[in-house]
């Protein structure tokens, strides 16, 4: 279904707007519920990912890690915090940590920081550890994208370096690589410090659910696992490579001796996209990043060599602001306007399109993907190797919902929506064109022209879950989801 955006004014808009009136909530049930759920999961059962010979296959880099979830306000005291909220680039002290986590806590920004004091970070883990309701699982962009893809039925390998007790936290049938035979592993620990809506840290009471990460590593910055991947990539022949874990390297000590070892490694994570093959599609999964140095390394070295893009509201802001200004964001709108992302998307397109041209790559960027608390928006480029932008919308929403739950059905009594009745495809003052919620047909898509070539844009609504179970990896499953039906053998 493609919807091509409503010029105010129009006959169509009122009768839309009458449609919308008998489906707004009341202060009971929002009656848009039931119809949204059905439509997106008709087009997710109408849309399955191929089998036998048409399996698709994805490796992913780089780096792995033991989460230890904990309840943020259980953990930290908020009676010590001295002075205002203030956001550091790297934590050394206790102090920082405070600042640094009320500061995102009072946004309900998600953020990741790096704990240079070794000695606090272990302290804090003993502490987490004391507390009833902490839990270990597997962390690590890749790992967590890995499951999902396994989950829905494709083919997976992953470079990263695992202990034999990470491995148990993998499905049987993900092939995992970056272990040398003999080698002793000791795995990175990633504290996942997460808080629910409305919760209160001292006088700051956080607006949405989110986490806050911090780690201490000494293997995934060094993305340890890219040459025994690279030895398994020309054997393995995938169809999707994603490149993922970067953020790691965010305010790393790598210098050492006038080296900077981390440039010499992303020229390495650039070769590694430049040998494959034309048909083997890269994604990067974009990041918590505050590290000037590295987001400026990111724009030569990565972006403008894959062929999509995949981030939340705070990395989409980032994003656009390095590329555009040469600036860091640490915190932008939790919950932004549609027309306000679908602009940065398509700035960011522009952008990095000039990139593929200035650095004279042999891909260009045909794909975006931005996933938010209320909407999932793709953006692909008509006629691409990306097909099914509908469906992969639709897909990322329901994965949002049934991740954060924990649960694999969608639970409408613990459903809301937060997608207005209409939106505005753009914040341009000159068009006001919009697009008209229709709750049997959640996913409106249209075509414009962005660089001479005609690329698609659907907008799916998310079903959110008002009783949150999990926030950290969230990203990783719904930016997976979003690509498990893109790609068709």
């Amino acid at each position: 279904m493609s919807a091509t955006p409503v010029k105010l004014g129009s006959l169509l808009s009122v009768c839309f707007v009458l449609y919308a009136i008998y489906y707004r909530k009341n202060d009971i049930e929002d009656l848009r519920l039931s119809p949204v759920k059905e439509h997106l999961l008709f087009l997710e059962r109408e849309n399955e990912v191929g089998t036998g010979i048409r399996q698709p296959k994805v490796a992913l880099g780089y780096g792995a890690c033991h989460d230890l979830f904990v309840n943020a306000t259980s953990l930290l005291n908020h009676r010590e915090l001295k002075g205002a909220p203030e956001h550091f680039n790297d934590i050394s002290s206790k102090q920082e940590l405070l600042k640094t986590f009320s500061y995102f806590f009072k946004h309900g920004a998600a953020a990741e920081r790096f704990m240079s004091n070794s000695e606090l970070f272990d302290n804090i883990v003993e502490e987490a550890l004391k507390l009833p309701d902490t839990r270990w699982t597997i962390g690590g962009n890749a790992p967590l994208m890995a499951k999902r893809f396994h989950i829905e039925g494709w083919k997976v390998l992953v470079g990263a370096k695992m202990s034999k007790n990470l491995k148990a936290y993998i499905p049987d049938g993900i092939d995992i690589v970056g272990v040398d035979k003999d080698e002793e592993i000791k795995d990175d620990i990633h504290m996942i410090l997460e808080y629910k809506a409305d919760e209160k840290f001292g006088i700051f009471k956080s607006p949405r659910a989110n986490r806050f990460i911090m780690h201490n590593d000494e293997n995934n910055p060094l993305l340890s696992s890219l040459e025994r991947l690279g030895e398994f990539l020309p054997k393995f022949k995938p169809n999707l490579f994603v490149i993922s874990g970067l953020q790691m390297m965010d305010n790393f000590p790598f210098k050492k001796g006038g080296k900077d070892l981390r440039a010499e490694r992303l020229d390495l994570v650039r070769e590694q996209i430049l040998t494959q093959p034309s048909n083997t599609l890269a994604h990067f999964e974009m990041a918590s990043y505050v590290d000037l140095e590295l987001l400026t390394h990111l724009t030569t070295k990565v972006l403008p060599y894959v062929d999509s893009v995949g981030m939340n509201e705070q990395e989409l802001s980032n994003l656009y602001s390095i590329l555009e200004y040469g600036e860091v964001i640490v915190v932008a709108d939790s919950n932004p306007r549609v027309a306000t992302a679908l602009d940065q998307m398509r700035k960011i397109f522009l952008l990095i399109r000039e990139k593929n041209k200035e650095f004279k790559s042999s891909r260009k960027l045909t794909r975006i993907h931005v996933h938010t608390l209320a909407y999932q928006a793709i953006l692909t480029v008509k006629n691409s190797d990306w097909k099914r932008t509908q469906a992969a919308a639709a897909k990322a929403a329901l994965t949002a919902h049934r991740y954060v739950c924990n649960s694999k059905n969608i639970a409408l009594d613990k459903s809301k929506l937060l997608l207005d009745d209409s939106f505005s495809t753009t914040t341009d003052n000159d068009n006001n064109s919009r697009v008209f919620f229709e709750p049997t047909k959640p996913v409106p898509c249209w075509d414009e022209i962005l660089d001479d070539d005609k690329v698609e844009i659907c907008v799916a609504p998310v079903l959110i879950c008002t009783e949150a179970q999990l926030t950290a990896g969230a990203g990783d499953n719904i930016s997976a989801a979003g690509l498990v039906l893109q790609i068709e053998k």
